[in-house]
C-alpha cells in the first residue's frame, strides 16, 4: 500500500491503519507492505513499513523503488492530492506498477472536476487527469455515489468504480464524565465539539456563527473547536484562517462559550474531545466530492452529529437522518437542531440509535471484507 501511515499527523494516515488492521486479522496469510512518509512506523509484525518520502518534496523514483524491493502482487494507492499532487509523479509511479506486473488499485480520497479544483495543477486538465489514473488503475475505489457518479462523467467506466464508506473510528474513546475530568471540561455544562484540522473549507467561521446564534437559545453551553492547522497542507493560509477566528472570537466577547485548543491533537487527545462532547460538529463548506474522517470519529463513539449539506456528508441523509443535515447558509436552522438535540432526549436517542447501527454496519471488519473481494476480483483477472 503506498499511503502516509502513524504516526503521520493525517486522516488518511488513520484510515490506512485502520484498515490494514483489519486485513490483516481477516487474513492471517496475508502480509502488508507500506510505502509511507518519514518517520511512519509499524506497530504489527504483519505490516513492514518503509518510510522513503515526504509529501512536500517527493520524487517518484522514491517510491518506485521501494515498490521494486516488495516485488508486491498488488499495489494500492491511497490517493489524496495533498499527499501526491496532480503531476507526472504520480502518473509515473503507476506506470512502474504495471511494468512491474503488479495489479493497480487506487483509492481516490478526494474528485474534483474543473469547477472544484483549488490548487494548481501542472500540465493537465484535472479531468483528463483523473481519467488518466483511472485508466492505469485496475480497480477504483471511492467512498460516496457521488464520486463514483463524477468521474463516470469523466470518461470512466462504471464496471472499474466500487463505492467502500470509511469506517468507523476506533480509538480509545471513554465515558463522558471521565473526558471531561481529564480535559479540565465542566460536567454540567452542554458541550458541542468540533474535531480536526482548521481549513478554509471547514466552516470554522460557521462555528462561530453558530455559537452566536445559539446564544439567543441557552447560554449553558461551551463550543470547542479541537485543534489546528495541518502542519503540510494548504499551510499559510489556514494559519491567516484560523488566527481570523481567533479574533472574531474576542472582538465579540465570546471567549465565555468557545475555547480553540490552538495545537495539534494527539490520537489520545482526540478521543478525549470526541468523548467528552454532547454532540459532534461538522459545518464544512467544501465543494469537491470526498468523505470525512472525522464524521467517522463521531460515528465510531456513538456521538449526535450535526452536518453541512454538501457532497461529503451524503451518507448522513442515506443511513441516519435528513433531519441533522442543513444548508451551509442557514445558521439559524443549525442552531436549532443544535439545540433540539442537546434538550430534547427522545429526538436524540433516535439520532444516537441511528448513528450505532450505522457504525457496526461500517465497521472496519466489513470495510476490509469489501476490499478483500476487490483484491481478489483483480488478481483473478487476465493482463
Amino acid at each position: 500500500m503506498v499511503s502516509p501511515y502513524p504516526p503521520t499527523i493525517c486522516g488518511i494516515a488513520d484510515y490506512s491503519y485502520q484498515l490494514i488492521k483489519a486485513l490483516v486479522q481477516l487474513r492471517p496469510d496475508v502480509n502488508v507492505y507500506v510505502v509511507a512518509e518519514h518517520g511512519a512506523r509499524s506497530d504489527n509484525e504483519r505490516v513492514a513499513v518503509l518510510p522513503v518520502f515526504d509529501r512536500r518534496d517527493y520524487r517518484a523514483e522514491q517510491i518506485i523503488e521501494a515498490i521494486e524491493e516488495v516485488d508486491p502482487d498488488i499495489v494500492h494507492i491511497q490517493h489524496s492530492f495533498g499527499v501526491f499532487g496532480a503531476d507526472d509523479r504520480l502518473l509515473e509511479i503507476m506506470r512502474s506498477v504495471k511494468r512491474l506486473g503488479a495489479k493497480l488499485i487506487t483509492t481516490f480520497h478526494t474528485v474534483h472536476s474543473r469547477e472544484t479544483i483549488d490548487f494548481e495543477l501542472k500540465g493537465y486538465d484535472i479531468e483528463d487527469y483523473n481519467r488518466l489514473v483511472c485508466k492505469y488503475s485496475d480497480h477504483v475505489i471511492v467512498h460516496t455515489r457521488s464520486m463514483k457518479n463524477v468521474l463516470i462523467r469523466q470518461g470512466v467506466e462504471e464496471d472499474k468504480i466500487d463505492v467502500i464508506r470509511i469506517g468507523a473510528f476506533e480509538l480509545d474513546y471513554v465515558d463522558k464524565e471521565e473526558a471531561r475530568r481529564r480535559l479540565g471540561l465542566p460536567l454540567d455544562e452542554k458541550i458541542l465539539v468540533s474535531p480536526g484540522f482548521i481549513h478554509r473549507g471547514k466552516g470554522t467561521h460557521l462555528l462561530l456563527a453558530l455559537c452566536r446564534e445559539l446564544l439567543k437559545h441557552t447560554r449553558e453551553f461551551k463550543l470547542i473547536i479541537a485543534g489546528w492547522t495541518h502542519p503540510k497542507e494548504f499551510y499559510e493560509y489556514n494559519v491567516k484562517y484560523a488566527l481570523d477566528c481567533l479574533n472574531f472570537i474576542k472582538h465579540h466577547g465570546l471567549e465565555e462559550h468557545i475555547i480553540m485548543v490552538g495545537h495539534y491533537l494527539s490520537r489520545e487527545e482526540l478521543a478525549l474531545y470526541v468523548s467528552a462532547a454532547d454532540v459532534i460538529l461538522c459545518l464544512y463548506t467544501q465543494i469537491n466530492w470526498s468523505a470525512s474522517g472525522v464524521l467517522k470519529l463521531a460515528i465510531g463513539a456513538g456521538k449526535p452529529i450535526v452536518v453541512t449539506r454538501i457532497p461529503k456528508f451524503e451518507e448522513v441523509s442515506e443511513e441516519i437522518s435528513d433531519e441533522v443535515v442543513v444548508l451551509p447558509t442557514d445558521i439559524r436552522r443549525m442552531a436549532r437542531i443544535v439545540h433540539r438535540l442537546l434538550y430534547d432526549e427522545d429526538f436524540r436517542r433516535f439520532i444516537e440509535s441511528r448513528v450505532r447501527a450505522y457504525a457496526k454496519k461500517i465497521s472496519w471488519l466489513n470495510i476490509a471484507k469489501e476490499h478483500l473481494i476487490i483484491y481478489n476480483k483483480v488478481l483473478e483477472e487476465e493482463p
